[in-house]
């Protein structure tokens, strides 16, 4: 029992530890350092500007991550995916340093305080960029059955930054007070930057069209990318995947908004006082709830992931999203708001982004780094525009009750589209593993193992005699474990 907790909190293996260590501490510093740039942007924006001006943040930051989208849409298969790492880090560290410079010379004047919508946007982008171009990165190294060993490894990492960060932004609070967090933010990435140059052993990591695109011209690149944009759109379990992306993040920003109006009335006041005492309160909760979050994903995801499967994994987030909404219907109070904002602290990092980022395994090769891009950083922005209309409405009707009751019934629908994802992931399971792609075959065979019950009974019949020789032993294991072969021919081998 020891020893598999153990594997499951330190899942490398022999040829891994190198590299897996440094992507693990890359995404740690990345994370911590833009935590602590988020804590100061978070509180100087509620308190210079007041937390009912949130939701409109809610429709600024949707938009510019729609520009960032697009952007990382276009570069991701034409530029070395080490190179785009690179430029992206610089980026956020000389962005940090004009942003941290504009808040000094902000602080000289005694009206317009711009710099803290721009600061607030920026930190949010830089927190959803973080997590695209890492798992388009990692995605590209790794195949299925290290994918399913390693990426919950890596997102405990993501916890691990959020609980450093916390710490930190604690600590600092008192010191360099929180409007120069962002300055703070500047010296973490660029620690990032020395090391992605210093570390030799780092795959370069190709795009798919890197060779081809020297030869075109920018009309056949934008061509190029409308199609992909096509590719991905016209994929059906992408289409139903997509739309729990938005539920996802739709949710999310409604339990986000009502834990800042709480904060902000926890911390009443302005100045420098306030805003630090906001930025410790704020890191405190994260910091705790990531602990928290960080024991269940070390002891309890991939054994979630063994023993369920991804896809009836990722039930747990629309039914937590649904009894807290309906919860809070009823009665909302101190512990029903709490439960609604568990779900971005605990459930979302510990269990349901390691179980989504191993749906792209089944995705087609030649579009799955854009297929992240699109979803990750395009419908997580629409889904978060359409939360901010929602609670802007709210704010206009003063009432509450309502807004939690359409959350609450838009989490049933959530919770539905888990339940056809789970059959759309199924098929795509069998139809990968007649693939032509070997790695495809092989992808298929092993995600089929633990999640066959995801698969129609008659589907999974029909593999039966009709399984290709080099990926036949797991598809006989899965067939076993459903009980539909007396015992897999070579199972015990």
């Amino acid at each position: 029992m020891i020893a598999r907790v153990m594997r499951d909190a330190f899942p490398l293996r022999r040829g891994e530890w190198g590299l897996g260590l440094f992507l693990y501490g890359l995404l740690t510093l990345m994370v911590a350092a833009d935590w602590v740039g988020k804590l100061g942007a978070d509180s100087l924006f509620v308190k210079r500007w007041g937390v009912n001006y949130v939701p409109v943040m809610y429709i600024i930051t949707p938009i510019a991550m729609l520009a960032v989208s697009a952007m990382i849409f276009f570069f991701v298969d034409r530029v070395r995916r080490r190179t785009l790492l690179l430029y992206y880090v610089a980026g956020v560290t000389l962005l940090s340093l004009a942003i941290q410079g504009g808040v000094w010379v902000q602080g000289q004047l005694d009206y317009g305080w711009i710099v803290q919508p721009v600061s607030y946007v920026f930190a949010h982008g830089v927190k959803e960029t973080i997590y695209i171009l890492f798992w388009v990165y990692a995605g590209n190294l790794y195949d299925a059955q290290q994918s399913k060993r390693l990426f919950p490894f890596f997102a405990g990492s993501v916890l691990v930054g959020k609980i450093l960060g916390g710490a930190i932004g604690a600590a600092l609070a008192p010191v360099i007070h929180a409007e120069n967090f962002i300055g703070a933010q500047a010296v973490g990435f660029l620690v990032c930057f020395v090391g992605l140059v210093v570390y030799r052993g780092l795959p370069e990591g190709h795009g798919s069209r890197l060779e081809e695109e020297r030869t075109k011209g920018m009309g056949a690149s934008i061509k190029d990318s409308l199609e992909g944009y096509r590719a991905v759109a016209s994929d059906k379990m992408l289409r139903t995947f997509g739309v729990g992306v938005f539920f996802w993040y739709f949710l999310m920003q409604f339990g986000n908004f009502l834990y800042l109006v709480g904060l902000d009335q926890s911390t009443a006041g302005s100045g420098t006082g306030s805003e630090d005492l906001f930025s410790q309160l704020y890191a405190s909760v994260y910091t705790s709830s990531s602990l928290v979050a960080l024991l269940i994903q070390s002891v309890l995801t991939s054994a979630l992931l063994r023993r369920f499967g991804i896809a009836r994994v990722m039930f747990i987030l629309p039914l937590w999203f649904l009894g807290s909404y309906a919860a809070a219907t009823v009665n909302f109070n101190i512990i029903t708001a709490i439960a609604i904002q568990l779900s971005e602290r605990i459930v979302i990092p510990a269990i349901h982004r390691p179980s989504t980022e191993l749906v792209y395994s089944q995705v087609a090769a030649a579009i799955r780094p854009r297929a992240r891009a699109f979803l990750s950083g395009g419908v997580n922005a629409f889904g978060n525009f359409a939360a901010a209309i929602a609670l802007l409405a709210g704010l206009q009707l003063k009432d509450n009750q309502m807004l939690l009751a359409v959350a609450t019934g838009l989490s049933g629908v959530y919770l539905y589209n888990a339940w056809h994802m789970m059959r759309v992931f199924g098929r795509r399971i069998v139809e990968n593993i007649a693939s032509v792609d070997p790695d495809v075959r092989f992808s298929a065979a092993e995600i089929l193992e633990t999640d066959h019950e995801a698969v129609p009974e008659d589907l999974l019949r029909s593999l039966d005699g009709t399984i290709p020789a080099d990926v036949e032993r797991g598809v006989r294991v899965a067939l076993t474990r459903r009980g539909l072969l007396a015992m897999a021919a070579d199972a015990s081998e």
